[in-house]
């Protein structure tokens, strides 16, 4: 498994925090991590297959993508070490906001 910098845990001035931060949305400070503030695994993946690398987005492989995503979750302890995720198992995935999203009241939306 690949080491993440301290950085990725806390996040910079150019890039935000990956993990931890569970639970905190409601404090004075609050840290909107994947897993603290996505209310959903296939928003996940669907970024990282958009955005990642950062030098060349796009170029990872299905399989390359579901790794991420599987490492990413499983670093906000919402997947296990050994959990398998792919094209059945990501949507299945509860993400602890889930429920923390609420329709926009605006009356220009749908």
């Amino acid at each position: 498994m690949c080491k993440l910098s301290r950085s990725a845990w806390q996040g910079t001035t150019d890039f935000p925090a990956l993990a931890r931060g569970l639970g905190n949305l409601a404090s004075h400070e609050p840290n909107p991590t994947i897993g603290s503030y996505w209310p959903y695994a296939t928003t996940v993946w669907d970024y990282v297959h958009r955005a990642m690398p950062y030098q060349s987005p796009g170029s990872l492989t299905p399989k390359q993508v579901y790794s991420v995503t599987a490492y990413i979750l499983f670093l906000n302890k919402i997947v296990g070490e050994h959990d398998e995720l792919n094209q059945e198992t990501l949507p299945r995935v509860t993400m602890p906001n889930r429920n923390g999203f609420v329709p926009d009241p605006r009356p220009d939306t749908k």
